[in-house]
């Protein structure tokens, strides 16, 4: 076989497929466009469960404090009865923004809906009751 008759062959050949032809590229394009189309509502579906679930934490560390401050009450610690929101929050040290209270109400509002956590007033024999609403 002649080598110098291959040459010019190979050449002709990877010249011509030094690119992407104009309908893989318009492929490209589409698929990007259906992906794109199915993520971002999962994306902006993600906000409104990351709200329900840093509510749900504070749910979360109201009851723990509730229990810590009824156990140590228990204990003999004099602390003071968790009868209101306000008695809560300074069990909880703090609340975090945004959140405000009112009377027996902890309450943060939402992008689409108010969650409250709702205190039931401690004694000396039984916990702080708290409930929760629009979670």
């Amino acid at each position: 076989m002649n080598t110098t008759t291959q040459e010019p062959e190979v050449r002709r050949v990877a010249s011509r497929q030094a690119g992407f032809t104009l309908i893989e590229l318009i492929m490209v394009i589409v698929i990007l466009g259906i992906l794109a189309a199915v993520a971002v509502p999962k994306f902006t579906d993600l906000s409104g469960e990351a709200e329900v679930a840093a509510a749900n934490g504070v749910f979360a560390g109201a009851q723990s404090a509730a229990s810590t401050n009824f156990a140590a009450n228990r204990a003999g610690k004099n602390l003071p009865l968790i009868t209101d929101a306000t008695k809560l929050t300074d069990a909880m040290d703090g609340i975090p923004t945004g959140w405000t209270v009112s009377g027996n109400n902890l309450s943060y509002a939402g992008k689409a809906t108010t969650y409250t956590i709702t205190v039931a007033a401690e004694t000396a024999t039984t916990r702080a009751t708290l409930t929760k609403t629009g979670f």
